[in-house]
């Protein structure tokens, strides 16, 4: 199999304008170009094809050959057209789509209001949403499943990149009947000895001294809406980020731990040296405002 002429749209172009219009010149008028370098256009593409176009004898005048190309050039240039104005859409319009995850408590408490004006700027992007833990995030953004993740950094992979967006204090979370809920504070050496519900958040304060405690745990959950309804019930107590806590909570207390106070980190995580499609890009600046909008730390 002979290789593939290299031929670009003008090429295509300038046969079809010839072809329409019956004259070089009426075509190199229409394409804005000089008679010379239209003809020099038509010689190339005839010299890569290795058929002659137009009849030698009689300019404008298609050979059997170019009769035979003249519908699949219109074709090719209507699919090039069609295509690119949907590259154009897609870059200008806000059409397109968006996979992005997030650890879930902020899916849950701190990206709606995100989520909603977003789909009010761009109601043409599809949006797929997905929550994790912060290990499970990170795995998404290297797998390519998705383009953005809202995290904490736990793998350090340098095969990401991670901008922080803030910071997430840990407290005590317990029933609002438990004598430690009006409290505006308690130290991690009160909570030592309370009977705590484990969780796979607790992960993230394996390196602190304070809160060795919390591996001796007679109950450990997994899902955060197990664990939350647990609480509610006066099953124990646990440790959370302040946005693992729906503010809403009719039966839960959040108080904040102290001696040392604790924080997460939470930011975007994507893959280093890639560019983000543009939905991803507009999605990726609403969350630096809303950052900068709110506090930087939740306490």
């Amino acid at each position: 199999m002979r290789p593939l002429p290299e031929l670009s749209v003008s090429h295509y172009r300038h046969f079809l304008l010839v072809a329409e219009l019956g004259s070089f010149r009426a075509a190199a008028a229409r394409a804005f170009r000089s008679q010379p370098a239209l003809s020099l256009s038509i010689r190339e593409m005839e010299q890569r094809l290795g058929q002659p176009l137009f009849e030698p004898t009689q300019r404008g005048t298609l050979t059997r050959f170019g009769q035979d190309c003249l519908p699949l050039a219109r074709e090719l240039v209507d699919h090039h057209d069609r295509v690119a104005g949907a590259l154009c859409g897609l870059a200008s319009s806000g059409a397109g789509s968006l996979a992005m995850a997030s650890v879930a408590s902020a899916a849950t408490h701190w990206l709606p209001e995100l989520v909603a004006v977003y789909r009010e700027r761009y109601p043409a992007v599809s949006l797929r949403l997905f929550d994790d833990n912060s290990e499970g995030v990170e795995r998404m953004v290297l797998a390519g499943e998705v383009e953005l993740g809202v995290c904490s950094p736990v793998s350090r992979d340098r095969r990401l990149t991670f901008e922080p967006l803030l910071r997430d204090a840990f407290g005590l979370v317990c029933h609002r009947g438990h004598p430690l809920a009006g409290r505006k504070s308690v130290t991690w050496r009160e909570i030592a000895d309370l009977p705590l519900v484990g969780t796979i958040a607790h992960r993230q304060l394996a390196g602190y001294p304070q809160a060795a405690f919390m591996l001796d745990r007679q109950v450990f959950v997994s899902n955060m809406m197990s664990l939350l309804a647990m609480l509610e019930r006066g099953v124990g107590v646990t440790v959370l980020a302040r946005l693992g806590v729906p503010p809403d909570s009719p039966g839960l207390a959040f108080v904040p731990l102290s001696r040392p106070r604790i924080e997460r980190e939470l930011g975007i995580a994507r893959l280093a040296g890639r560019s983000l499609s543009p939905p991803a890009a507009r999605m990726e600046e609403m969350l630096r405002e809303k950052a900068r909008r709110g506090s930087r730390s939740v306490a």
